[in-house]
């Protein structure tokens, strides 16, 4: 399937961007209104804290008024008289103070507690709807996986992208994984001990189809790092900026002039791509664990919809280049060909993206404003077909 502008110009995403906008207005549509009632929840819970320690706070300088109130230039024997009656209204005062102070950290602690489940119930909801939207539909993002065997095989996909991070769980239909199922047949040269009598040390090819993975960790095709074992030994396959170097124990292989020479290059050069196509197969589920904005969190300190506003100045450059691509500057439009030749169009009027976005509020009127879709041009009756099929 390939997806263009209107000139014919391949898009920069090979995506449904249509469809990707759509889903980013229903997205917006309803955590807005979650974190919206998150932040409410907070000012309340902290505003009854204030509330609390004015109160408290008064009672406490009432009762230093009262001591300061009290006469002090009387005699010993008038203030002898006088001493159990001060106490006992400084005593009143006390008790009362740390009753009303026991109330409303009964109170607090109640309220807190409900609020409390209030908004997890109201954050888990959060991930939940970006859950299936983050993974698939922010444009460009660094992906980085860390797969590792732990009695069985899991991992995490950190994805990186203009200041936002988000995280997912990784689980496998696999509980473990040979070198086998991830690279078909693959053999190293290692150093071997031969002869009964006297001991040589001579290079051999071991397979490695029935060693175990320990872990994976992959940045890109030039950047990944394989940990294999097997009963006897581990051995680690890493590759920094392109440059290979592989560990049996520690001894590097590749520094080994005798042992670098048996190395089957094409074979080690397949290895990314097995990688990225096991994982994109054998993936059961993917769950967002994490969303951060310049590595602070932003479930925590609502900071979701910043999270949506960096994803709508992508998504803005690519509306730009539509309308600027189409002869038609009040739609947003792209072209897209099937495997089996046919063409079709999809769109989206700006008035019926604007007059979505604006109905969520003033926040959704600044994500109008970024992605484009704020103001519409005048433009001259068009006879275009909206759909057509070659």
């Amino acid at each position: 399937m390939l997806y263009t502008y209107q000139d014919g110009t391949e898009l920069p995403i090979q995506r449904d961007f249509i469809q990707d906008l759509k889903n980013y207005v229903e997205c917006l549509e309803k955590i807005l209104p979650l974190e919206n009632q998150i932040m409410e929840l907070k000012d309340l819970e902290k505003d009854q804290g204030a509330l609390f320690e004015r109160k408290v706070a008064i009672l406490s300088s009432f009762k230093e008024n009262l001591i300061h109130s009290m006469p002090s230039n009387l005699d010993a024997d008038d203030a002898s008289l006088l001493a159990p009656c001060v106490t006992e209204i400084l005593s009143v005062c006390d008790k009362f103070i740390r009753k009303t102070h026991e109330d409303y950290e009964s109170e607090i602690f109640v309220m807190k507690r409900d609020s409390g489940a209030q908004i997890k119930s109201k954050e888990l909801e959060i991930i939940k709807i970006l859950n299936p939207f983050l993974i698939s539909s922010v444009y460009g993002a660094k992906r980085v996986y860390d797969i590792s065997y732990h009695e069985v095989l899991g991992g995490t996909l950190y994805c990186y992208s203009s200041g936002l991070q988000f995280n997912y769980k990784l689980n496998f239909s696999d509980e473990r994984l040979t070198v086998q199922r991830l690279l078909g047949d693959f053999s190293l040269p290692v150093m071997a001990t031969t002869g009964l009598f006297t001991k040589e040390h001579k290079p051999r090819v071991l397979s490695l189809a029935e060693f175990v993975v320990l872990s994976i960790q992959y940045d890109d095709l030039y950047n990944f790092s394989l940990e294999l074992e097997n009963k006897k030994k581990i051995i680690r396959i890493v590759r920094k900026n392109g440059n290979f170097s592989i560990y049996d124990e520690g001894r590097d292989i590749t520094a080994d002039t005798d042992l670098a020479a048996l190395v089957e290059d094409a074979a080690l050069q397949r290895i990314p791509k097995n990688i990225v196509e096991y994982i994109r197969k054998n993936v059961s589920s993917f769950e967002l664990t994490e969303i951060l904005i310049d590595d602070d969190d932003a479930i925590a300190n609502n900071l979701i919809f910043d999270c949506m506003k960096i994803i709508a100045t992508q998504y803005g450059s690519i509306v730009a280049e539509c309308i600027r691509r189409s002869p038609i500057k009040s739609e947003i439009s792209i072209k897209v060909q099937l495997e089996d030749g046919t063409r079709t169009e999809k769109y989206i009027s700006k008035d019926e993206l604007y007059s979505s976005l604006a109905n969520i509020g003033g926040d959704g009127l600044e994500i109008a404003s970024l992605i484009g879709a704020d103001a519409i041009e005048e433009e001259k009756p068009s006879g275009n077909n909206r759909y057509f099929i070659v």
